[in-house]
């Protein structure tokens, strides 16, 4: 009798460090993420990094480390091999970034990978060299201490893995993103970065203000609002801040815990509000180090390890949100207002009140000193309010009644002469009111809370957003411009230089004749650019970093918005130059936006499908005051 053949087999291991590779090396940035890791568990305080093709044909790390011997070096490749786990307790207390001994395995089952290494007691180094599907072959090499990986030719062999790779210049931006928040948390070590035979930086071991500093340009020192918070718990430093650093996408948003980057949403909620009211419709810049007792966390929960689990989020959130307030009070971001509570209750005083002559009296400000009111109140006025007296006034003279809202003119002052009830403009049209409200506003157009435009229309009312409104003219100009290369430009008196993350100059070379028909005319210097002019649009004081602020909201539109690139550098353009809330505008102005509006092709709605304008019947007018 012939037994059937078993249908569960063991994976060759080549198989299975190919399948764990599809976890852990999922583009060049993961193979750099591992090893930069593994360098600094080495305790290497000088890591360089060279990569060539964004990665793909070649990823180079030279640290100077503690280096391998001889038979650490043969196991290093090996699956499951590592240096920082020993029992299943070193589980619970991770300290060390790497410690899966999944890295590289999964680098050799898809590249070829090339290992020089010594260690400090060895008379020379070793090198290893290894294929997918061949024998690593294993030598004495010359070199000096620490290690020196190579990787090559990444996905050569998994040709439907690299054909789903993006753009050079969207790996180069996740790789230099990468070492970005590396370097910047590790401000003790130093990091090289080349791409090619390109410098993009070389910082040398300095304090964090100062690291922040030269990897994400001048503009952030006059920004950073230091962050020094402990309990019994946890300890909470780093930086944050707002105003040139504050945009409305995420970007330069770091959070670490033990140094170890991390994503988590909780945690970054628990920063952004506290800027709540700070800074409308933006987003803060930080970057914050929790360091915590690593049995709280499990840091075992994600192929990546980007994300994590704590014992108490409710509060490790708790303690973020009140280290982040503190930091903001200390520096005067948010102020500190204390009352006197005798004072804040009853600032006010009557004088000449007594039981003979309750007639004559006055009402003073304490605080101020300001006379309130000279017996307004007498009973032998004529007045139709005679029967009011303020409660503070009431109280002493064992009087009881009814609330006016003629007390709102006592409070402030104001003579209870009779006003004229209508107040006539210079038009066609009266309007009419019982108060002393400035009405200054031009019959047809006018702003509500300098937010709002209102205009009367035949049928009723219109009203429309001001920022959302001129966002989808600049959208549809930028858009004409781009598309036929029409050019306006403002030159600028003096050239002006601003200083670019590696990042952001590869997407301002991607993007570069795009803004060229934009309006935005620069000269390319390494880091630098030099503006010799700029859109007619981008208002004046905003120069040196409208661009800045627009390459950051675009990253966030190429994630999120699902539309063509120069669609989202149209929106982008509109979003970061359109007038803002809170921006006074005169008649003209008001007039000006609205006919340009009209003439949009799509004037309902913003770039990003905000109604641009509410319309009111007045028949619906008629209905609330129940005229029907």
């Amino acid at each position: 009798m012939q037994l059937s053949e078993n249908k569960i087999k063991i994976l060759p291991d080549f198989i299975a460090n190919q399948i764990a590779a599809g976890e852990v090396v999922q583009r060049p940035e993961s193979v750099v993420k591992e090893l930069i890791e593994n360098s600094l568990d080495a305790s290497a305080n000088s890591i360089a990094l060279v990569i060539r093709d964004a990665g793909k044909q070649l990823i180079h790390i030279v640290d100077n480390g503690e280096g391998m011997n001889r038979s650490d070096l043969e196991l290093s490749i090996k699956r499951h091999a590592t240096s920082k786990i020993r029992t299943s307790e070193d589980l619970e207390k991770i300290m060390t970034f790497g410690f899966r001994g999944e890295a590289l395995a999964s680098i050799t089952s898809v590249a070829i990978l090339e290992i020089r290494t010594r260690t400090a007691s060895d008379d020379h180094g070793w090198q290893l060299v290894s294929e997918p599907l061949k024998e690593a072959t294993l030598q004495p090499f010359n070199t000096v201490r620490g290690t020196q990986i190579f990787v090559r030719n990444l996905f050569y062999n998994v040709p439907a893995r690299r054909k789903f790779l993006k753009s050079n210049l969207t790996e180069f931006r996740h790789i230099a993103d990468t070492f970005l928040k590396i370097a910047l948390i590790h401000f003790d070590k130093r990091f090289t970065f080349y791409d090619g035979d390109n410098m993009i930086f070389d910082v040398k071991p300095e304090t964090q203000n100062v690291r922040i500093i030269n990897l994400l340009g001048d503009k952030s020192r006059e920004n950073l609002i230091p962050v020094d918070y402990q309990n019994e718990i946890l300890k909470i430093s780093g930086y944050t801040g707002f105003n040139e650093n504050s945009k409305v996408s995420r970007a330069n948003q770091y959070i670490y815990l033990n140094k170890r980057p991390i994503v988590n949403k909780a945690l970054s909620h628990a920063i952004i509000s506290s800027y709540e009211h700070l800074i409308e419709k933006a987003q803060p810049f930080f970057i914050i180090n929790i360091e915590i007792d690593p049995e709280q966390v499990d840091v075992n929960v994600h192929p990546q390890k980007n994300e994590v689990k704590f014992e108490d989020d409710r509060f490790l959130y708790s303690s973020l949100h009140k280290a982040i307030n503190e930091s903001l009070i200390r520096t005067g971001a948010i102020p500190q207002v204390k009352f006197d509570q005798q004072t804040a209750m009853n600032p006010f005083q009557t004088i000449g009140s007594n039981s003979s002559d309750k007639e004559n009296f006055m009402i003073v400000n304490k605080t101020t000193g300001e006379i309130i009111s000279q017996n307004p109140y007498s009973p032998s006025s004529n007045n139709k309010y005679n029967s009011y007296q303020p409660d503070f006034a009431r109280k002493e003279s064992g009087q009881n009644h009814n609330f006016d809202l003629r007390s709102m003119d006592a409070l402030f002052g104001r003579s209870d002469e009779p006003k004229s009830d209508k107040v006539t403009i210079e038009t066609n049209d009266s309007y009419t009111s019982n108060s002393s409200i400035d009405l200054s506003f031009h019959p047809e157009y006018w702003q509500l809370h300098n937010k709002y435009i209102i205009l009367q229309t035949q049928t009723g009312m219109m009203i429309i957003d001001q920022h959302a409104a001129h966002e989808r003219v600049l959208y549809e100009k930028a858009l004409i411009m781009m598309n036929k290369e029409m050019k306006q430009s403002q030159s600028l008196l003096f050239p002006l230089r601003v200083r670019f993350s590696a990042t952001q100059m590869s997407l301002i070379n991607e993007l570069k004749q795009d803004l060229d028909n934009l309006g935005f005319n620069f000269n390319i210097y390494d880091d630098t650019l030099e503006f010799i002019g700029i859109p007619l649009d981008v208002k004046a004081g905003k120069e040196d970093h409208s661009l800045t602020e627009m390459l950051e909201v675009f990253e966030s539109y190429e994630k999120f918005r699902p539309s063509t690139r120069r669609d989202n550098l149209a929106a982008t353009f509109a979003c970061k130059n359109a007038i803002k809330t809170g921006d006074k505008l005169t008649f003209d102005e008001m007039k000006g936006l609205i006919t340009l509006l009209f003439k949009c092709e799509m004037p309902y709605a913003c770039p990003h499908g905000r109604p641009t304008i509410l319309e009111f019947k007045l028949e619906d007018f008629d209905k609330q005051f129940k005229r029907t």
